[in-house]
C-alpha cells in the first residue's frame, strides 16, 4: 500500500491555493490536510494536522514565509519546507536555504509533475530544486567560495570514477537528472545511483553539499 504524503498549502491569495489544491488532490499519494494564508493560522494547522512537507509562499501578510521556515525548523523539525514562490533572486533564495527549506520552486515554470516530485522528494528526507533555482545555488556557493580562506581539497575527488566525476560537474552547470540522462545517453535511473554513490563517497547531507564540493574542487564551468 502506498504511503500518503500529509500536505499543507500556505499562500496568501485564495486563488493560488484553490489552483494548487486542485492539483494536489489529483495525487493519490498525497494528502492535502488543508491551506492557511498567513504565518499563524499556518503554524495552527501544523499542530493539528502533523504534516510531512510544507508548501509556502515566502510573501506573507504579517511574518514572511521566512519567518515560517525558520519556525517549523525549530518547533516542528521533522516537518520538510517546500517554497513554491514567484521570488527567485539570490537573496530569496539564500534566505530560505538558510531559514531551513529543503526545496525551492519558481511559481513562474513549475508543472504539476515537478511539484510532485518536489513533494515526494522531500518525503523521502531529500533537497529538491528546480534546474532554474540549482544555477543561482552554483552562483551562490561559487561566489562563497572564491572569499574562502580555506578550500576543500581537490585531492578528495580522486576516488570518484571518470563518470561520477563527470555526472557531478553536470550537476553543478544546474543539469536536472533527465538533462543529464539525455547527455550522456544513460538511464535517469542510472543517473540517479551514480549521483547516490557520490553522496555515499562523502556522506554528504544534501545536493547543496555536493554542489559546493564541485564548485570548491573547480569541477563547473562556471
Amino acid at each position: 500500500m502506498k504511503q500518503v504524503i500529509k500536505t499543507i498549502l500556505v499562500d496568501d491569495h485564495q486563488i493560488i491555493r484553490d489552483g494548487i489544491a486542485n492539483m494536489l488532490r489529483e495525487a493519490d499519494d498525497i494528502l492535502l490536510c488543508g491551506c492557511a494564508p498567513d504565518y499563524c493560522s499556518a503554524l495552527e494547522l501544523i499542530r493539528q494536522s502533523d504534516p510531512d512537507v510544507v508548501i509556502t509562499d515566502l510573501s506573507l501578510p504579517g511574518k514572511s514565509g521566512i519567518d515560517l521556515i525558520r519556525k517549523i525548523r525549530e518547533v516542528f523539525p521533522s516537518v520538510h519546507v517546500l517554497v513554491l514562490s514567484m521570488y527567485v533572486s539570490e537573496d530569496y533564495i539564500f534566505n530560505a536555504l538558510k531559514a531551513g527549506a529543503w526545496g525551492y520552486l519558481p511559481k513562474q515554470d513549475t508543472t504539476k509533475g515537478e511539484l510532485f516530485k518536489a513533494i515526494r522528494t522531500l518525503f523521502k528526507g531529500e533537497q529538491y530544486f528546480s534546474n532554474s533555482i540549482a544555477q543561482v545555488i552554483t552562483r551562490l556557493y561559487s561566489h562563497s567560495v572564491k572569499q574562502a580562506t580555506l578550500p576543500e581539497s581537490i585531492s578528495k575527488t580522486h576516488s570518484l570514477t571518470a563518470r561520477e566525476s563527470e555526472i557531478l560537474r553536470l550537476y553543478a552547470e544546474g543539469y536536472s537528472n533527465q538533462e543529464i540522462s539525455e547527455k550522456l545517453n544513460i538511464s535517469v535511473r542510472t543517473v540517479e545511483t551514480h549521483k547516490n554513490n557520490i553522496m555515499q563517497k562523502y556522506n554528504f547531507r544534501s545536493t547543496v553539499d555536493m554542489l559546493k564540493f564541485a564548485i570548491r574542487n573547480n569541477l563547473a564551468e562556471l
